[in-house]
């Protein structure tokens, strides 16, 4: 099974760093956001809880009799020697500090004491000869804060995990932009050296035998006037053609280069590119592979009129010249091949290569369009990078590409584009 090529060991690293470091930045963010909503809702049901006390403090010391039993509150009235409370009080009260502070004439106070385990409010208020005292047990209140503290910790908990996990999903999610762009690099890095590599081969030779050539050739001493002029001539003659060899060869990459460049700059800016006729640069491209037909029958049907799309003419003329070579390499030299363009749905133009030659198994429908990969059916069929630009140039002007076919039986390649206007 084919799997796409992974990123080199240092670009995997890089890129798991950014993502464990965005994820720990989100999972960070998280717990503080947490941990501020945390103190806020404890400090709102502290304040709450105390001005409960106080308002029950200040509702018991109201009471006319202390002789009333209320859940959780006690009242003390103290006239000298003689102390007045309900039936049954928590040990330790009245609180005989409090009660000597206020018969001294101090101010009403509220005092926390703790008795046992068990924590108290103490409000102590003198009125005439009489000391009042109202005991309020916080025991309640503590245990939900207890509850609250521990439904914290554990929301905490389970924040921790699920800030993780978003923070890892995120990371991934927000890096995997970057992936595709250092993989967009490392594509264009092999198209370019692809499709530089036969004009730069070819420069290069010709190169080469112009200075075999020329070290090779004869001296003109000992030749009369008339040989001398011929051989000068022959010379000048093989050196002009070389010469326009090279400079073809030279457009030849100046034009691969621009194909390139045209093709990266549509990828960041689709509305650049220039209009042209989809039918009229087919048969361009037929034209000038006319002469690697030999004997295969080639057919160029035209249905409709204005099939203009928008794009890099260059690379939509590589992508015809790839699916046309790839039909003449896979056809006898008696076969037969079937070019059609035409208007498809509305807004859509369709070109058609189909020829009668090898074909290809169904299972390798979407596996073909791979760069280098493998045929999924027995057999060594490898698949190149000539179809996979090929699809990449289709997707690059908003198209799509697919292939049909059987073994022995040919195959159909369809690209589809997008009509301009």
């Amino acid at each position: 099974m084919l799997r796409r090529s992974a990123p080199p060991a240092p670009e995997r690293r890089m890129l798991a760093r950014a993502a464990a470091v965005l994820a720990c930045r989100i999972a960070s963010g998280f717990l503080v956001a947490l941990a501020l909503l945390g103190f806020c809702a404890y400090r709102v049901v502290l304040d709450e809880q105390r001005t409960q006390a106080r308002q029950e403090l200040a509702m018991a010391l109201d009471l006319d009799n202390p002789d009333q039993a209320i859940p959780c509150l006690w009242l003390f009235e103290v006239d000298g020697a003689s102390v007045r409370h309900a039936p049954q009080v928590p040990p330790g009260f009245p609180l005989q500090s409090a009660v000597a502070s206020a018969q001294a004439g101090a101010a009403p106070s509220q005092t926390h004491v703790t008795i046992g385990k068990t924590d108290f409010e103490v409000l102590t208020v003198r009125r005439g000869p009489v000391v009042r005292q109202a005991v309020f047990d916080t025991w309640y209140q503590q245990a939900d804060l207890d509850h609250l503290v521990r439904a914290l910790l554990l929301a905490g908990l389970l924040g921790v995990v699920l800030a993780t996990v978003v923070g890892a999903v995120l990371g991934r999610r927000s890096i995997a932009p970057l992936s595709d762009a250092l993989e967009r690099q490392r594509r264009f890095v092999a198209d370019a050296s692809h499709e530089l590599r036969t004009p730069l081969t070819r420069l290069h030779t010709r190169a080469q035998m112009l200075v075999r050539w020329q070290q090779d050739q004869p001296s003109a001493d000992g030749l009369s006037a008339e040989q001398s002029e011929r051989l000068a001539a022959e010379q000048s003659e093989r050196l002009a053609t070389e010469l326009r060899a090279m400079v073809q060869s030279a457009g030849e990459l100046n034009e691969v280069v621009e194909d390139l460049l045209m093709s990266a700059g549509l990828r960041a800016a689709p509305h650049r590119g220039e209009y042209f006729d989809l039918a009229t640069l087919a048969a361009e491209v037929i034209d000038a592979e006319r002469p690697r037909l030999a004997g295969r029958a080639l057919v160029l049907t035209t249905v409709g009129d204005d099939l203009i799309v928008k794009g890099a003419r260059s690379s939509v003329r590589r992508m015809i010249f790839t699916l046309l070579d790839n039909a003449v390499s896979h056809t006898a030299p008696t076969g037969r091949i079937e070019i059609a363009v035409r208007r498809a749905d509305r807004g859509i133009a369709e070109l058609e290569v189909a020829d009668d030659g090898d074909g290809f198994d169904p299972v390798d429908r979407d596996r073909i369009f791979e760069r280098f990969a493998q045929s999924g059916s027995p057999g060594p069929h490898h698949f190149g990078l000539g179809l996979a630009l090929a699809r990449e140039i289709a997707t690059d002007h908003g198209g799509t590409i697919r292939a049909a076919g059987r073994v022995g039986e040919g195959a159909a390649f369809t690209v589809r584009l997008p009509v301009a206007g």
